[in-house]
């Protein structure tokens, strides 16, 4: 339960960081995210060096909010979500997959009522998550053979690498739907 409070939380306090104005609370936002790095013991340098991973995605939005609205918008968007990236990345220093698929389970409890079964959504997203770090091991795979190959990893060749990517995604799938099958887990 106290997974499932957190959780909450911390989507809340995602949340209201978009909801605020951009003043003085998007600062404190900020000071609450370094205060909980310190309580947390979060090393600083790892999480500077993945706020680097999504600076691509924030500039993105950054470009699109000056072509729709303004610059001045844009900065602060694009200061909320270096505090949301920042606050996702400290929620994960504190809680492991099977931890939070257990949490989105208790979440979901209420769904019993509707004949939902829960440990189903658990496994799913346990599943979801651990396959994560799969995909990026199959990117940089495919990545490094594209190069091998002498094939550019461009917008050209998109087809062939995600297709590569694609069947090991599947075959992965399989390997472990026969596993949970072996288990006894039936769906």
């Amino acid at each position: 339960m106290k997974n499932a409070i957190t959780f909450l939380v911390f989507l809340a306090y995602a949340t209201l960081i978009f909801f605020m104005p951009n003043n003085i609370w998007l600062a404190s936002f900020a000071v609450v995210n370094l205060i909980l790095m310190i309580i947390i013991k979060v090393n600083f340098k790892k999480a500077i060096i993945n706020l680097t991973k999504y600076l691509p995605f924030i500039l993105f939005t950054f470009i699109f909010n000056i072509l729709l609205d303004n610059y001045i918008n844009a900065i602060w968007m694009a200061a909320k979500l270096l505090l949301v990236c920042n606050a996702t990345y400290i929620y994960s220093r504190t809680i492991s997959v099977a931890q939070l698929a257990k949490t989105v389970r208790t979440i979901c409890k209420p769904l019993e009522v509707f004949k939902i079964n829960t440990e189903e959504i658990e496994v799913l997203v346990s599943i979801a998550l651990s396959m994560i770090p799969v995909l990026k091991k199959e990117y940089r795979e495919v990545k490094e053979a594209c190069k091998a190959k002498n094939i550019n990893f461009n917008i050209k060749n998109m087809k062939i690498i995600l297709s590569k990517i694609l069947l090991s995604t599947i075959k992965r799938i399989n390997e472990i739907d026969e596993s949970l099958v072996e288990k006894g887990y039936e769906y």
